[in-house]
């Protein structure tokens, strides 16, 4: 029994557990009030073979072994149990105490139940539960409601049997016929407000999976269709409107919509927070769970509810703890939106916590602790739907940063071809001068290699059209071409010019003079090479020989000068 009930209780146990209590007694006294919260005053009897009927019940043997609940006691919240569930309780009315009352049990999910009053030729049974069609119900509730008479001024013991395949939990509240129609206006008013919320979420963030094509939208949208699938089966608002005259799927809806809110959220969560990349283990984890509540959804619908209801119970308590740590790491790691998610599930789990302190009558009833679920969902999708937006924010900051980014490096690509066109134009203009220089330049490496040259200077060394890498085939000699060279090499050293004059050959072999200048090439501190420029002085080294021949010729014995006297 210790361990059935634990699986109920789940996280409300932990707190009521705190929270001091009255003893506990199964008589009531009944006055004029609209409401009376009777959970936590009942006396109950775990019948674990079902057998037992409200005679064998009413036994003294029997009765004496009826139990009140403990002082400490989450009310007559008894978890999964196969057992059939005996309550009773003795209501004792004043005089001027209405006759007339509505018994209401605020857990729609229950199997069947059983209420025995007492009446004029002994007790009366009325019947309910999931799998008693909504249109033959005495009052048409979203709850199992039935109606209770009470003689003024007189004591009335009533007794519950209940039974179920999921939890078996009995948050009784007795009411006067208009107090509880009064809260139901109410009730519905926030169900319409809710349900008119998710919709909006729902059809909002549709249309921008539709949009972006961002499947963290849909997993949002599957995630609050399943939440209001849960809510319409928690509520009882599903078998009231939506599948009235389908128990079986009445009976089953509940944990199916656990088992739809819980994988979605992990799916939602996981892809949200980008887990597979960040948190590798924890995705792995996340995923295993998935597939954990995929079980339970074949075994609900093909073998076992009870089987499934302790496999949804173990599974949500495993994922709401992961989901809190995903949300702490995202928080941790600065992922954008993940504050709002971590407070998200921290607000539905205080709703969950709460609502279940006022069924089971620790917490007084209110509209804030009555429908705790609601809001604390509500609160939830919408924070969720804030983590989302900050997740468009986010992505539009990175589209302008990286559209600034673009516009700049377009500036900056549109600058360079500007200079490069500059560059090319200032190339070109220095190539035409090169090419239509009067005089010979070329470059020659370090070893002496011949890496560039002018057409003027391959036109004078008659090698137009030719490949030519050295200039050692044009000197007259190679101890003359090391000696130019070492020549060189010297001034470059010292940072000089060289120059000189002196007799080559061109490719063919004619004979040519020419003026040579040399010097170095520094780079950045470097000797890259050197530049020789040459000029082609043959014609004026002929008219020198001419002189000097003439001027020999004047000085020769057989040399005779005239003179304008002598003709």
């Amino acid at each position: 029994m210790t361990q059935r009930r634990w699986f109920g209780l789940l996280l409300g146990l932990a707190f009521a557990l705190l929270l001091p209590f009255a003893a506990s007694a199964a008589d009531v006294r009944i006055g004029t009030e609209g409401r009376y919260t009777l959970s936590r005053e009942f006396s109950y009897l775990e019948d674990p073979g079902g057998k037992l009927t409200l005679d064998d019940v009413r036994q003294p043997a029997t009765l004496a072994r009826f139990t009140a609940l403990a002082p400490n006691s989450p009310g007559p919240n008894f978890g999964i149990t196969s057992s059939a569930i005996w309550l009773r309780i003795t209501l004792h009315t004043a005089a001027d105490t209405p006759a007339q009352w509505l018994l209401e049990l605020a857990y729609p999910p229950l199997d069947r139940i059983d209420l025995y009053t007492p009446g004029a030729g002994g007790y009366v049974r009325q019947t309910a539960g999931v799998y008693r069609s909504f249109a033959t119900r005495e009052v048409p509730h979203r709850n199992h409601v039935l109606p209770v008479t009470l003689a003024p001024g007189a004591a009335s013991t009533l007794f519950l049997r209940v039974t179920s395949e999921g939890s078996v939990t009995v948050p009784a509240t007795l009411w006067q016929p208009d107090a509880l129609w009064q809260h139901d206006q109410a009730a519905y008013g926030a169900f319409g407000l809710y349900f008119g919320l998710l919709l909006g979420l729902f059809l909002y963030n549709l249309l921008l999976f539709v949009s972006v094509r961002d499947k963290v939208y849909l997993l949002y949208v599957l995630f609050v269709a399943g939440m209001a699938l849960f809510q319409v089966t928690l509520n009882g608002l599903g078998n009231q409107f939506l599948w009235p005259g389908q128990a079986w799927w009445n009976s089953r809806s509940p944990p199916a919509g656990t088992v739809m809110v819980a994988t979605f959220g992990l799916l939602f969560v996981r892809t949200f927070l980008n887990s597979a990349a960040r948190t590798p283990l924890l995705d792995k984890f996340m995923l295993l769970q998935v597939a954990g509540f995929a079980a339970t959804f074949v075994v609900l619908m093909g073998f076992s509810y009870t089987a499934a209801s302790y496999m949804a119970t173990g599974l949500v308590l495993v994922s709401v703890s992961t989901l809190m740590v995903a949300g702490i790491k995202g928080v941790r790691h600065g992922h954008p939106g993940a504050r709002n998610l971590l407070i998200a599930w921290t607000v539905l789990v205080l709703g969950v916590v709460v609502q279940a302190l006022h069924n089971i009558g620790t917490l007084p009833s209110h509209p804030l602790t009555s429908n705790a679920v609601l809001f604390g969902s509500a609160l939830e999708a919408v924070l969720l739907s804030f983590a989302l937006a900050d997740r468009i924010n986010v992505a539009r900051r990175f589209k302008e940063q990286a559209q600034n980014r673009i516009a700049a490096d377009r500036a900056l690509v549109q600058a360079l071809s500007v200079s490069q066109e500059q560059l090319r134009t200032s190339l070109q203009e220095r190539e035409v001068i090169l090419d239509n220089s009067i005089v010979g330049i070329g470059f020659l490496t370090l070893q002496g290699r011949l890496r560039w040259a002018n057409p003027t200077m391959l036109a004078l060394l008659g090698a137009r059209g030719r490949e030519v890498d050295s200039m050692e085939r044009f000197f007259v000699s190679r101890e003359q071409y090391l000696e130019v060279r070492e020549a060189v090499a010297e001034h470059v050293r010292r940072g000089t010019v060289y120059e000189t004059e002196l007799q080559i050959r061109q490719w063919d072999g004619k004979p040519i003079w020419i003026s040579l200048s040399g010097k170095g090439v520094v780079i950045d501190g470097r000797a890259r090479g050197t530049v020789w420029v040459i000029m082609d002085i043959t014609r004026r080294k002929r008219l020198e020989e001419e002189l000097q021949d003439a001027l020999a010729a004047s000085h020769h014995p057989g040399f005779a000068a005239t003179t304008p006297a002598d003709v």
